[in-house]
């Protein structure tokens, strides 16, 4: 490709890309004031678009290969934020045609793509089918959980993130807003990695939380990692409060440490200690201003492919205090990895006061959570917990989709709950974009 031809396009592209002024000394020697290309070349220059040859000379008359055009439309993209739609529309023409050379730069493009845009946008919708076997609450449901993913980067030590999620249930009678429901800066603080925002809060295998902090958190450590956090609970059916049923409806004052630590490769020990705080009422049916929580944990991958977990939590409560599980997992689905697939199996001894808002779900999990007859569970301030056993399978279609499904047989922990076992069943697909 002749030079004087890349000097035209790239000069008809960028022009405005570098602004309208440039240095009045000439940018090289075989390039005169007086020829046609000056201004142009000239321009393209002080862009750092072109910069010729180490002897000072653009050679304008010289055959170029596709990857020496390539760099000249790597470094347009890297000032693309300064071009008119027009300008860009080419840029974005020329980006695909040499889209193969351009991957060949590696690196250098992949820094030039990241200074060209501030913000990067992804999503996920998730289908989700559920169904009980026994009368509990929404025995049956069908649900549509929609989020977007907003990923900003401020400077070298400082992002931003930011999610955008709606929740539709397609049996109808929800009206489908749209809530911020993450939403915080990250970067570097006095040697640690802060957190300042609302951020969801999964501590360990989730099996005593997992739920949404509007607060702060810190991370620090290399072997034994630890996150310190402080602030509010985000949501108010934690301890299996039933708002507008139990007339408590307060936002928990919340603090914690979790800690993680690798033993070796294949086998990491994990704990945390939780203190949750009601600074105006009794906390919910307890009657206390508030609870401690705290647990203790691993996970291993005592073989190729396979994995073992294993949790045991407690509250102060004074009764229906403590929980803990065990897993087997084989393998797992990798959205990126067509063919992919997982199973595992859990049992799991859950009591009603024992987990603030815990991850697992199905019949029975907690006071209020998903078991029999919500409102008159709070007004008798009984609660069952949940034990039984959960198997499942993932497995990836096609790209960036996971289809899931998961049975657990159940039944309450406590002795005076009803002694009806509950099946439960969920299914539900993936979609990442």
């Amino acid at each position: 490709m002749k030079k004087k031809l890349v000097a035209s396009l790239a000069a008809a592209m960028v022009l405005s890309v570098a602004g309208t002024s440039f240095a009045a000394t000439n940018p090289f020697t075989d390039v005169p004031a007086k020829h046609w290309s000056y201004d142009a070349v000239t321009k393209l220059a002080n862009a750092g678009i072109v910069d010729g040859y180490g002897d000072g000379t653009f050679r304008g008359d010289k055959t170029i290969s596709r990857y020496e055009m390539a760099q000249i439309v790597a470094k347009a993209m890297a000032h693309s934020d300064k071009a008119t739609a027009e300008q860009k529309a080419s840029i974005d023409k020329l980006s695909v045609e040499f889209a193969e050379e351009l991957e060949g730069l590696n690196v250098r493009v992949t820094k030039l793509e990241k200074n060209s845009s501030t913000i990067k946008v992804t999503g996920e919708a998730r289908l989700r089918y559920e169904n009980y076997d026994a009368d509990v609450h929404n025995s049956n449901s069908l649900g549509l959980r929609t989020r977007v993913h907003l990923n900003g980067q401020i400077n070298d030590e400082w992002s931003y993130y930011g999610r955008l999620q709606s929740v539709n249930s397609l049996r109808g009678g929800d009206d489908g807003k749209v809530t911020m429901d993450n939403a915080y800066v990250k970067g570097q603080l006095l040697g640690t990695t802060a957190t300042i925002g609302r951020f969801d809060y999964f501590l360990n295998t989730g099996l005593m939380i997992d739920s949404t902090l509007n607060g702060v958190n810190f991370e620090f450590g290399n072997k034994l990692k630890a996150n310190l956090f402080y602030g509010k609970e985000n949501n108010t059916d934690v301890w299996g409060n039933v708002p507008d049923v139990t007339n408590w409806n307060s936002h928990l004052e919340v603090t914690g440490l979790g800690l993680n630590y690798a033993t070796s490769k294949s086998t990491n020990l994990n704990g945390g200690y939780y203190q949750f705080k009601d600074n105006d009422d009794p906390l919910g049916p307890f009657g206390d201003d508030k609870i401690k929580v705290w647990e203790a944990g691993f996970t291993t991958k005592f073989a190729p492919n396979w994995s073992l977990s294993g949790s045991y939590g407690k509250s102060d409560v004074d009764v229906e205090n403590k929980a803990y599980y065990a897993e087997f997992a084989y393998k797992g689905a990798d959205k990126k990895k067509v063919g992919s697939y997982g199973a595992w199996v859990n049992y799991r001894h859950l009591e009603a006061y024992a987990a603030p808002k815990t991850t697992f779900d199905g019949a029975y999990t907690a006071y209020g959570q998903n078991g029999y007859d919500l409102a008159s569970l709070a007004a008798s301030d009984n609660g069952y917990g949940a034990k039984g056993y959960e198997v499942g399978f993932n497995y990836t279609p096609v790209l960036n989709t996971v289809l899931r499904v998961k049975y657990a047989d159940l039944k309450p922990a406590s002795d005076g709950a009803p002694t009806d076992k509950t099946k439960f069943v969920q299914a539900q697909v993936e979609f990442f974009f």
